[in-house]
């Protein structure tokens, strides 16, 4: 780390939002244990219900309790990122404004096949309340929006580049169009305001291990649960295991071409690249995008086979449609449309990211056993089994 920057941090505030979510408590967690600075966790609820959200995701990521000075810098304040003045009294919100000298906007509903006003509420105002907030700062506070690579709409093929934000090929799902009016809307701020702001537009974030009983889940993990939930008691109309002999014989088709990739990167490589594009750049006015990537694309049949690896006697087929599906088809269907719905066979540009993160390996290859482990329930590996559909992350 750059020792002068690192002085300039120590002792400042940083405030979080979405810090219980499956990222932003993975953010949070590197803050409190590689900077010497109280970090304010904003988001909803009571102050001490807040507080102890956070620390049980925080305990969720790490695996251990953390240390007393760590939880002494923990700040948890109950406010809202989609109302006025974030939800917090004036007294406070001008306090917090004059104290913070970096704001991590973290916070986002990422229910892929949400209605358009549920997740422009979120997604769109909360980032235009964070953006005002931002305003009141000292010009030196650095501004970091957590945006995606799904602001790349329906672009199919190609390269998308870090510099690039256009809606020239629309959008395949509100969750995609929502965040690409956000992260305009953090341009377009910057640039009236000639302040600094940093856009970190992470892939598909992905863990090959579990975080325990309630920890927040990542994408893989998910659709992961949900083929468990059918190889182990059918789904909601659908006749267990037991009932039916066994998971031998089943299939299950996925309205996925085998030519689709995914970009999945690790959660580690994901958080250490953020926090050094972040953190360790000189201050510079204006607007700086990162792709915080696998240099490496997925496919969709590698997915495929780790889930068939995970449940023996279970075929998956990837077709481009599924006609007349089964009940555990619908259910699959019903439950993760947004995930489903992506055609994507693009990659991504990464030269700004590795041109801050010299020195930082490479992330960990998505092979056969890493996609195993990342799609293996949370009960496979002893922790409690917590089948979730797609909802927000916590604001």
């Amino acid at each position: 780390m750059n020792k002068v920057i690192y002085a300039i941090l120590a002792g400042v505030t940083f405030l979080i939002t979405g810090a219980t979510g499956f990222l932003g408590s993975r953010v949070l967690y590197e803050l409190l244990t590689t900077y010497e600075h109280d970090v304010v966790a904003l988001g909803r609820s009571s102050p001490a219900s807040l507080r102890g959200r956070v620390l049980g995701a925080l305990e969720a990521v790490s695996g251990r309790t953390l240390l007393d000075e760590e939880r002494a810098r923990l700040r948890c304040v109950s406010g809202d990122v989609t109302s006025p003045y974030l939800g917090l009294p004036p007294a406070l919100y001008g306090r917090l404004a004059a104290e913070c000298r970096a704001v991590w906007h973290c916070a986002g509903d990422i229910a892929l096949a949400g209605e358009r006003q549920r997740l422009f509420a979120v997604n769109v105002r909360g980032t235009a309340e964070m953006l005002t907030f931002a305003e009141q700062t000292d010009p030196s506070c650095r501004l970091v929006h957590m945006s995606t690579m799904a602001v790349a709409g329906g672009m199919p093929t190609g390269v998308v580049f870090e510099d690039h934000l256009s809606d020239a090929y629309g959008f395949e799902t509100n969750y995609d169009w929502s965040k690409y009016e956000a992260e305009k809307a953090v341009r377009l701020w910057a640039q009236r305001h000639s302040r600094e702001a940093i856009v970190l537009r992470p892939s598909v974030v992905a863990s090959d291990h579990t975080g325990g009983a309630g920890a927040p889940s990542h994408p893989l993990g998910v659709l992961g649960e949900l083929i468990d939930t059918i190889a182990r008691t059918g789904g909601p109309g659908i006749p267990s295991p037991a009932e039916r002999g066994s998971v031998a014989g089943v299939r299950l088709r996925l309205p996925v071409p085998s030519d689709v990739t995914f970009n999945l990167v690790p959660d580690a490589y994901a958080v250490k690249a953020m926090l050094r594009v972040a953190h360790d750049s000189a201050p510079r006015t204006g607007v700086r995008a990162f792709h915080i990537v696998h240099p490496v694309e997925t496919s969709a049949r590698q997915i495929a086979l780790a889930i068939e690896a995970l449940h023996p006697g279970l075929s998956v087929s990837l077709v481009d449609e599924v006609v007349d599906p089964t009940p555990a088809e619908s259910f699959v269907a019903a439950s993760l449309p947004g995930f489903l719905s992506f055609r994507h066979r693009r990659t991504y540009d990464r030269s700004n990211t590795l041109a801050l993160t010299s020195g930082l390996a490479d992330p960990t290859p998505i092979d056969h056993s890493y996609l195993v482990r990342a799609l293996a329930p949370s009960d496979s590996c002893g922790d409690a089994y917590v089948p979730r559909t797609e909802q927000p992350v916590s604001l």
